[in-house]
């Protein structure tokens, strides 16, 4: 499903083809000239998935974009089999900030979380992603099925954690799926999980940990 529908990127390609009608239609809103970031993190395996709404953007990161070895390294990152990019600074520092909890050290967070966006193109300014863009393009119709598809019933027999912290109306989810491992950040302006879900998550991960022992 997600995974196959993004092996037809052209290589090094930053679109994928069946997205191109959509976001051509909205010339000015997204920085094509990068990796495409629906996934950043082990999304295939991570115990722990955090649903946000598209990447950031801003011009000093042009200096990472430009570089081949960053480049390859996020391209890879479509794979969902790499640990979050903490080598990214910035990405860094936004992702930590939002996810910590535990005991943790950095280096456990980026292959325990994984960070999956509904759309896959960055902006400066997420107000500018409007429903009608989210709603048809292809790669974001892939990105909802796989939630409510795979993730959602993944989390709802614990085997996955998953929190959605941003975009609820993209991802097409409501308070209704709310359940022991299925929560909503209480910020979804910033995204970060808070003291309670930090809380679920920890007791989470130690009684699945004490079980397979």
């Amino acid at each position: 499903m997600l995974f196959d529908f993004w092996k037809a990127l052209p290589y090094q390609q930053c679109v994928h083809p069946k997205d191109r009608e959509v976001l051509a239609k909205h010339s000015g809103i997204f920085e094509l000239g990068i990796p495409p970031g629906h996934v950043s993190g082990r999304l295939k395996t991570a115990p722990v998935v955090a649903c946000y709404l598209n990447p950031g953007f801003e011009e000093a990161d042009r200096v990472y974009f430009s570089r081949e070895t960053e480049r390859r390294l996020l391209f890879e990152q479509i794979n969902g089999e790499s640990d979050f990019p903490l080598w990214f600074e910035r990405w860094r520092k936004w992702f930590l900030q939002r996810v910590r909890f535990g005991q943790m050290t950095d280096a456990q967070l980026a292959s325990t979380v994984a960070i999956f966006n509904v759309c896959a193109y960055a902006s400066k300014n997420a107000n500018q992603l409007k429903p009608s863009i989210v709603k048809n393009l292809p790669s974001s119709k892939i990105a909802r099925r796989y939630l409510h598809e795979v993730l959602i019933p993944q989390a709802q027999r614990r085997e996955r954690f998953v929190v959605i912290a941003r975009g609820c109306w993209a991802w097409q989810v409501d308070r209704s799926i709310e359940s022991d491992n299925i929560r909503f950040a209480p910020n979804p302006t910033g995204g970060h999980f808070g003291p309670e879900i930090r809380d679920v998550i920890s007791k989470w991960l130690e009684s699945r940990s004490t079980a397979e022992t």
